[in-house]
């Protein structure tokens, strides 16, 4: 068995003082459950691999190398969430924090929004006051518990909800990384072909000039453009990103492309799930935890990616201010599924909106994970076999052109 223990973890004794080690465990919940059964509190658990808790270290520092980043944020909010739940005050809860946290960054940032707090501040206006660090849901969410009187329930919800948001830009990520990686090898074994294999045959075939047949005569041809001019390529597909980049600043350019991936038939289901998924679980959230319906549309407007449905959201929210249903005014923009629209009139009608739509971001987050395998089911199929044709176009070419030459009359 290996001397290094399994996991680094961070706690806090019941005297509230900072407590860390090193703990064998099957897993970090496990390690965690520990931690809670010994009276502590816990507020991380790493794994170690190895260098040892040295290793460990390290990695944080790489993580954690901006403030701003999702995961420190995801972070900084369960460690707070840990330490106000097992009412810890707040002043002291940060302090806790700011002693066990190494990173000068993250230290920085703990360290000043004890500073405002210890001047008066609510933890909302703390927050706020970093800047774009956090962002207007998670401030509007914490602003909201701190009204009920419930910030260790709000900070619980809130880590909740960036766990589960964290979860759906995994799925999606990791099923762009196969596509992605066989999409580059394809690409790039068809520049290999052209660029250094093809030309080793060229001459062969020079000494048989228009004799040659017309799809070995193409590929020499592209052969011989890829050689000449592959850095052009290459520059052309650079400027491309950077124009693209720069027009993707302009809404209404942005509103045409994600208009137009709506349209696309397996495609746009899955934008649909996903964004109905964010948009639910965002309001559904903000809901529980006591911000009024047309204040939390716009702030659950900001957490989408399509504007497209996000300039729906809006145009929802205006319709709801002159006293319509947000579900047909949803409906009206014909941009949200039908079961989306059918859950939340079920809600609105029995009053539970908010259980309503941590429900439908539930059932969209399956229903992203099976549009995903669907697609990919699709995709990588047809990536292996469009690469199987370019590549056996190319070899079938080249070898049209060896057997012509024996069909040469002597």
């Amino acid at each position: 068995m290996s001397t290094v223990p399994n996991y680094f973890y961070r706690a806090v004794t019941r005297d509230g003082e900072a407590d860390e080690g090193q703990m064998f465990g099957d897993s970090a919940a496990a390690v965690i459950a520990r931690l809670q059964e010994s009276g502590r509190i816990p507020i991380s658990a790493e794994e170690v691999r190895e260098g040892g808790r040295r290793r460990v270290r390290r990695s944080r520092r790489r993580m954690l190398r901006r403030a701003s980043a999702r995961a420190d944020i995801a972070a900084f909010t369960q460690s707070l969430a840990s330490l106000v739940s097992s009412s810890i005050p707040l002043d002291r809860a940060l302090q806790i924090m700011l002693e066990a946290e190494s990173d000068p960054a993250t230290h920085k940032l703990v360290g000043d929004v004890q500073a405002s707090v210890r001047g008066g501040n609510s933890l909302s206006t703390a927050l706020e006051e970093q800047g774009e660090v956090f962002s207007r849901f998670h401030i509007s969410m914490i602003r909201a518990a701190e009204a009920g009187g419930m910030l260790g329930d709000g900070l619980s919800r809130l880590t909740s909800y960036l766990e589960r948001a964290r979860m759906l830009r995994d799925k999606v990520r990791s099923a762009l990384i196969y596509p992605s990686i066989l999409a580059g090898v394809a690409g790039l074994s068809v520049i290999i072909l052209l660029v250094y294999v093809v030309p080793q045959f060229r001459p062969i075939f020079e000494e048989m000039g228009s004799a040659l047949p017309l799809p070995t005569r193409v590929t020499l041809a592209i052969s011989d453009f890829f050689a000449a001019w592959g850095w052009l390529v290459a520059a052309a597909l650079v400027l491309a990103i950077v124009a693209v980049r720069k027009l993707w600043t302009r809404a209404d350019f942005r509103r045409r492309v994600d208009s137009l991936l709506l349209r696309l038939n397996r495609v746009g289901t899955l934008i649909q799930a996903i964004e109905t998924a964010r948009f639910s679980r965002s309001l559904g959230t903000l809901l529980q935890n006591g911000v009024p319906l047309l204040t939390g549309l716009p702030i659950a407007r900001d957490t989408m990616m399509n504007s497209e449905m996000a300039n729906a959201v809006s145009d929802a929210t205006e319709d709801l201010r002159e006293g319509g249903d947000l579900s047909r005014a949803l409906q009206k923009a014909g941009v949200f599924p039908s079961l989306a629209i059918q859950m939340l009139m079920v809600g609105e009608e029995s009053g539970t909106v908010d259980k309503m739509m941590l429900r439908m971001s539930d059932t969209f987050d399956r229903e992203v994970e099976t549009s995903i395998q669907r697609l990919l089911m699709l995709l990588e199929p047809a990536l292996i076999v469009g690469l199987g044709i370019v590549i056996a176009g190319i070899i079938m070419s080249v070898l049209v052109g060896i057997i012509s030459i024996n069909e040469l009359p002597a």
